[in-house]
């Protein structure tokens, strides 16, 4: 009696597939990959308390990060190395409803360059929004003190 119950129980185990797929949009070679994740990495974003117009700043020292967490209303400043690192502010104005979004794509080296990929998004036509006004930004650190060039 036990064997019957223990082999459809065996064979539901083996069948279940377990593996796991990695992203299927990024069709870069690994290497790659992993030298874009090491150069940035996402600190904050939100739909609310950017500024009011569209903007992209680049901050190289201490006192100009705290005022640009200050500007957000974020009290939790984080610790950066200026000597190895910059922060990049992407600001994408004041907006009349929710749905809109501005993110960092991609950060890649070249010529002696950090070019930034900017992506803004904006709520598709006939979708529901929030009806409330919305201020979104990012904010990214980038592990190089190259000049950053944003596309």
């Amino acid at each position: 009696m036990k064997k019957i119950i223990l082999v459809p129980f065996a064979i539901l185990l083996f069948s279940c597939n377990s593996t796991k797929k990695t992203a299927e949009s990024d069709k870069r070679p690994v290497t790659e990959q992993k030298a874009s994740a090491k150069l940035y990495t996402v600190l904050s974003e939100s739909d609310y308390q950017g500024k009011e117009t569209k903007s992209f700043e680049v901050v190289k020292d201490a006192q100009s990060l705290h005022k640009l967490y200050q500007a957000v209303n974020d009290e939790q400043v984080p610790k950066v190395d200026f000597s190895k690192e910059r922060i990049v502010a992407l600001f994408l104005g004041q907006k009349n409803s929710g749905g809109f979004s501005i993110k960092v794509t991609d950060v890649s080296e070249k010529a002696g360059k950090i070019y930034v990929s900017v992506q803004e998004t904006a709520p598709k036509s006939g979708e529901m929004a929030t009806m409330a006004i919305t201020n979104p930004y990012t904010i990214v650190k980038i592990n190089s003190t190259k000049e950053i060039v944003f596309q």
